[in-house]
This record gives structure tokens, C-alpha cells and sequence, in this order.
């Protein structure tokens, strides 16, 4: 396999090219790349499978990205990882985006309030957020 990088500053997005020399390839390939993202993260530029990202919290001017083994720093604005994440990824509250896939449970929290356990986590859900929560569960079933 070879990689060849191309920086044209006229594109209006990042395109990625695929010559393969036959269709198994291709699908290989394709497949590898779908469902994931780049990000910019305080370290250098990423590229990670939405399957490995559990939650987003966001702080401040900064995001960080709770992944099944690691967690990334970004400077960005929570509404447009949004945008990028696709529709497995849902807000539960100002502060935090989850993988609805991840969701186990709702519950209730003397603590947090109503919280999701998202993979070994608990993640606040707020009221505002709530009543989606739990549309997208009964969407699910």
C-alpha cells in the first residue's frame, strides 16, 4: 500500500481517494476508514474510531474526548464535534455528548441527579436533556 498526501488550502473539505486494485480491497479499505474522525487535539492531529469514544465533556474552552483507553484534549467548541459525531452521539447535558450505543442505564444519583452509565462511567443528565434521553430509548427498543 502506498499513502500520498496532497495539502491543496482551495478545498472546502478533506477529501480521501481510495485506487485500489480490486473491489475486495476497496471495501477493506473503505471500511477501515468509515466511522471515524480527526480531530485537532493540544497534541497533534488524531484519528479515532467513534466506535472507542465512550463521552465528550466539555470545560471551558476545551473538550476532552473519553475514549475506551485514552483521553484526548481539543479546543473546539461542543457543537461542532456535534455536527462531525453523527447520530449515535446525543447531548445529555451542557457539558456532555455520550455514545448512545455505550448508554446501560438511567438512573437516579443522590449525588449527580439523574445520571446515564455510559461504559464504567456516570454522566449527569440534565432535565432539559432527560425527556430525549429517553425517547431516543424507547426509539431503540
Amino acid at each position: 500500500m502506498k499513502l500520498f498526501k496532497h495539502i491543496d488550502s482551495k478545498l472546502r473539505e478533506t477529501e480521501i481517494t481510495i485506487a485500489a486494485t480490486n473491489e475486495v480491497d476497496f471495501e477493506r479499505y473503505a471500511r477501515l476508514l468509515a466511522n471515524r474522525i480527526q480531530v485537532e487535539t493540544v497534541d497533534g492531529l488524531k484519528v479515532i474510531a467513534l466506535s472507542d469514544l465512550i463521552y465528550v465533556e466539555a470545560e471551558r474552552n476545551y473538550l476532552y474526548l473519553h475514549l475506551n483507553d485514552d483521553s484526548l484534549k481539543v479546543r473546539s467548541p461542543l457543537y461542532k464535534l456535534k455536527e462531525s459525531l453523527g447520530a449515535d452521539f446525543i447531548q445529555v447535558s451542557r457539558s456532555y455528548l455520550i455514545n448512545f450505543k455505550e448508554l446501560t442505564s438511567v438512573e437516579a444519583d443522590f449525588v449527580n441527579g439523574m445520571v446515564g452509565r455510559v461504559g464504567k462511567f456516570k454522566i449527569p443528565i440534565s432535565r432539559a436533556y432527560l425527556k430525549n434521553v429517553y425517547e431516543r430509548m424507547e426509539m431503540e427498543k
